[in-house]
């Protein structure tokens, strides 16, 4: 061997072939990429026993419009043979895995938050790999499931094979105004929608939304012959609800509170503007100490604060 590799080093036509050899072997490796004819990735795919999928919602969503997502989601897995059983937790995250250390699943606290823990058959009595069924069973979910709920987001976590991250990709944006800020956020996420290969956008800024103050005014309260605490009281109840009594019960040891609200429908804004709001407070009507009935806008002032992000 070493009288060859002399014999080669001694000859200058030797040497030049074997300078072309080595660059043709370099240009040959660098074309397997592009070419496709050898698929590069930074980490194997890792096959596990379960994964993971992360529901988001929209800020203002309730637990109920959040359950129904899970619910289509669930409804979805249990067509497929290899998951064993899923354990659903609504309005919070999951017992931290490795993922979720990075992920902040123990900070989740909203009623538009939920995870679902997939558990499959031992990998080794399966022929399909958990990220191959992710890569399958995600549009069709997403399909089905994305619409319940406006705004709504769902990604697929696998359990890493290298150290956890936040995601494959993460983009930062830094501003003061958060509106032009969410505006760019828009921008860079149709640009990643568009780039083949990239699944699960999601940005990380709240919805955005108006602030109105409704401000009893004392003197015009006065004036119509009403209380303060009464205005206050008809707000409170007409929108946030509260406990007007209680029931006795054989069944029951302790009282039950009577909670009263108007419904979901009632309460919603047709427009999010100062005069859908108005329109909604003149639906309510409080009597006065002369029997005559008195339209809320009446006593109240509305005023705009500023834009906030829930």
């Amino acid at each position: 061997m070493e009288k060859l590799i002399y014999k080669i080093l001694d000859s200058k036509f030797n040497k030049l072939i074997v300078i072309l050899l080595v660059i043709f072997a370099m240009i040959g490796a660098v074309m397997m990429i592009p070419s496709k004819l050898v698929l590069a990735r930074m980490l194997p795919g890792k096959s596990a026993n379960t994964f993971t999928i992360y529901v988001d919602t929209a800020s203002n969503a309730s637990i109920r419009e959040t359950k129904a997502v899970t619910s289509c989601i669930i409804d979805r897995l249990k067509k497929e043979k290899e998951i064993t059983d899923m354990e659903v937790y609504l309005g919070q995250g999951a017992p931290l895995d490795y993922a979720g250390l990075v992920k902040g699943s123990a900070l989740k606290r909203l009623q538009s938050q939920a995870e679902i823990v997939v558990n499959l058959t031992d990998k080794h009595a399966r022929d399909e790999p958990s990220y191959r069924m992710v890569h399958r069973i995600r549009p069709l979910i997403n399909q089905a499931c994305d619409n319940i709920t406006p705004n709504t987001s769902i990604k697929f976590i696998e359990m890493p094979s290298g150290p956890p991250t936040l995601a494959t990709i993460v983009v930062e944006l830094y501003g003061k105004n958060s509106v032009v800020l969410r505006d760019m956020a828009f921008k860079v996420s149709n640009v990643l929608k568009e780039t083949e290969g990239l699944v699960d956008i999601d940005i990380m800024q709240d919805d955005i939304y108006r602030k109105y103050a409704i401000i009893p005014n004392k003197e015009k309260i006065i004036k119509s012959g009403l209380s303060v605490e009464q205005v206050n009281k008809i707000i409170y109840l007409a929108f946030k609800g509260m406990e007007i009594a209680v029931k006795n019960t054989r069944n029951q040891q302790d009282q039950i509170p009577i909670f009263v609200r108007l419904n979901d429908e009632t309460r919603e804004l047709t427009r999010g503007d100062k005069d859908s709001l108005l329109t909604k407070l003149s639906s309510l009507e409080l009597m006065n100490r002369r029997g005559a009935m008195v339209p809320m806008p009446e006593v109240v002032d509305v005023q705009f604060h500023h834009v906030m992000v829930a």
